[in-house]
């Protein structure tokens, strides 16, 4: 029940990241977009780690080590990405 519990709770932040980051510029938001999955796994690894000080139990705090090394990759290959696009895209 704690890992649905977590994942809903990161959609619904994910969620709300955009829309908010959506709503603040509208017009200046392009060049922000693809760093929003870089931010999203930044805060599902925050949330991860306070899940396992606070409220993990016996053997989960394991899973947890294992489930941020998994997404601490996943936010380096993002943000390594979004700087590739980044460097890509700029005029010479």
């Amino acid at each position: 029940m704690n890992a649905i519990f977590i994942l809903f709770i990161g959609i619904i932040m994910t969620t709300l990241l955009s829309l908010l980051i959506y709503k603040i510029s509208p017009n200046k938001s392009h060049w922000l977009m693809k760093y929003i999955p870089s931010i999203a796994t930044a805060l599902s690894i925050g949330i991860v780690y306070l899940k396992m000080i606070f409220i993990s139990q016996s053997y989960e705090p394991i899973t947890d080590i294992v489930l941020m090394i998994i997404l601490s990759f996943v936010f380096g290959v993002s943000l390594l990405a979004a700087f590739l696009i980044e460097f890509a895209s700029r005029k010479v």
